[in-house]
This record gives structure tokens, C-alpha cells and sequence, in this order.
């Protein structure tokens, strides 16, 4: 316990390395935020607004989008802060609700995942009772516990960590990072440790269903026409890409931080710790928006109106 301290205050180090940069990456953020607020927004409006569009797929798909904003803006905003001053610290209280509104996004996007992959599941596999079996109280529940067990989860670890005696101030990372305030305590973090493991073996459980859904309804629609095989990709793709971004941030973060390997360059472990936060924000929207056709053919179809009435204004005013 010698040194021990309840650190009231955090220095985030990763800043230090930025040099003269800070300026070029405050930009770049800045329209990185913006243009994820504008996407996921606009989609998410799309979808309320557009009654065809009112069906259990595209609801749990507004709530990915929602999620989505709600990570990009826990870290952006402070990021963005960060690189306007000369030493960027964190206040404990905020570093612990980044961390729980961080982490909620990125495990709540497995949880929203597993239940649009169940919702396809039944779609393709039963398509007669699809209305019966995901019916409108049904949903309610699946969304509820899409948000509800990955808050919980995160929230049990956020309290067994709090409690820890911590023998410095200093996270080498660019934001909050569970792990690394773990690292910090002046004891054996026993309980962390064992928790951390159930934590990832627990999110393990709905990733497995999103894998056996997919092959399933793979199989399925591979044994029947074009047409089937057609929907069957266009039903995954989405999903595997969203899914194949978000693990492969979280597996990093979990040699980098868990394990303490060794970095490259402050660089590529600063990119590739952002790649969870900023991408499947910034790309989900579009790949969705393109590949899933009630979407893509609606843009299409009211672009298209919207074009022939001003040919019609335009004539008729000649």
C-alpha cells in the first residue's frame, strides 16, 4: 500500500507525443464527429419517418445507429478538448462515466447485433410466423435487454473498480480505458481479473448466436435460387462488417492493454485503439444505407419523385 492514493485526477500520456499535430487531428475530428452525427442521424430519421420502414429489422437498426452516436460523442467531445490544452487530464468522476458510456457502446453493439441476427434468423428460417414470433412486445423486450445487460455488466465493473487504491495517475491511452486504471492499483487485482474474464466470456455467448445465425440462414438460402442467395448476402454483409470492425478493435485492446505488449509506435496503437469509436460509426450508415435494399430502393425511389417533379415545374413553366 506505500504511495497509494485516491487519484482525483488522470494525465492521459498519448498526448504528450502529438507535437505540433495536435492541430491537424483536432480538424480531422471535428469533421470525423460531424460527419458521424450527420450519417447516423439522418439515417435514423429516415427510418422514423418512412412508415415502410417501420418494421422490427430497421428498429434494431436505429438503435445500433443510436448506440453508435452515443460512443462517438462520449469520446470525441473530450478528445476534441484534449487537444486544445497543453497537459490533458480527466477528473475521476468524468473518466469513469467516459469509461461507462464507451464501453456500454462498444458491448451493446454485440448484444444490438445478436438481435437483428435472431430477427433475420427467424425471417429467413420462418417466414410465416415471423409477425407472430417477433411481435411488437417481443421487440420492446429484445431492445431492453440489448441496453440493459451490457449497462449492467459494464456497470458492476466500473463499481469494483472504483473501490481500487491506485499507485499513479497516468493512462497511457487516449481516452478512459478500464484496463489500464486497473493496472494502476497498488494490490492484486484478483477480483478484476476474474471479473474481466467472465465480462468477455459472457459477450462470447451472443457473438457464438451471431456466427451460428448466419451460417444457418447461409445454408439455408445456398440450397435455393439466385434470389435466396441474393438476400442471404445481403442480409450478412452488413452485419459480418460491423461485426468484423468492432472484434477486431476490441481483440486489439485486449493484447494492448490487458496484456501490455509492447507498442510499435505511439501512432499505430493510437489509430488502432480508435478503430471501435470511429469506424463502424462512421461506416454503418452507409453500409447499411447501400446494401440493405428496403433502404437503398426507398433513397432511391424519393430521389427519383423528387427529380421528375422539377422536370414537371420546369416544363410547366415554359
Amino acid at each position: 500500500m506505500e504511495n497509494a492514493s485516491y487519484e482525483t485526477l488522470f494525465i492521459l500520456t498519448p498526448f504528450q507525443d502529438m507535437g505540433n499535430n495536435k492541430d491537424i487531428y483536432f480538424w480531422l475530428s471535428l469533421i470525423c464527429y460531424i460527419l458521424i452525427i450527420v450519417f447516423n442521424s439522418a439515417l435514423i430519421v429516415f427510418i422514423c419517418l418512412e412508415k415502410t420502414l417501420h418494421e422490427p429489422m430497421y428498429i434494431f437498426l436505429s438503435n445500433l445507429l443510436f448506440s453508435a452516436l452515443i460512443g462517438s460523442t462520449s469520446f470525441f467531445i473530450k478528445f476534441m478538448i484534449d487537444l486544445r490544452t497543453s497537459i490533458p487530464v480527466v477528473s475521476r468522476s468524468v473518466c469513469f462515466f467516459q469509461i461507462f458510456l464507451t464501453y456500454t457502446y462498444v458491448f451493446g453493439e454485440i448484444t444490438i447485433l445478436t438481435v437483428m441476427a435472431y430477427d433475420r434468423y427467424i425471417a429467413i428460417n420462418w417466414p410465416l410466423q415471423y409477425m407472430t414470433i417477433i411481435s411488437v412486445t417481443k421487440i420492446k423486450k429484445l431492445i431492453f435487454l440489448a441496453w440493459a445487460y451490457p449497462s449492467f455488466m459494464v456497470t458492476v465493473g466500473i463499481l469494483l473498480t472504483v473501490r481500487l487504491s491506485l499507485c499513479g495517475n497516468q493512462i497511457n491511452w487516449l481516452y478512459c480505458n478500464y484496463w489500464e486504471i486497473v493496472k494502476l492499483s497498488c494490490l492484486e487485482t484478483i477480483t478484476s481479473n476474474v471479473y474481466t474474464f467472465v465480462f468477455f466470456f459472457t459477450f462470447l455467448i451472443p457473438f457464438s448466436f451471431i456466427i451460428y445465425s448466419y451460417i444457418k440462414i447461409l445454408i439455408l438460402c445456398w440450397n435455393n435460387s439466385s434470389s435466396h442467395k441474393k438476400k442471404a448476402f445481403q442480409t450478412c454483409l452488413p452485419h459480418l462488417i460491423t461485426l468484423i470492425l468492432l472484434l477486431s478493435s476490441i481483440f486489439f485492446e485486449i493484447i494492448d492493454s490487458r496484456f501490455n505488449s509492447k507498442r510499435a509506435t505511439s501512432s499505430i496503437s493510437a489509430v488502432a485503439s480508435l478503430e471501435k469509436i470511429v469506424l463502424p460509426p462512421l461506416l454503418n450508415p452507409l453500409i447499411y444505407g447501400i446494401i440493405l435494399p428496403g433502404i437503398r430502393n426507398r433513397i432511391i425511389f424519393i430521389f427519383l419523385c423528387k427529380t421528375n417533379k422539377q422536370h414537371i415545374s420546369i416544363h410547366a413553366a415554359c
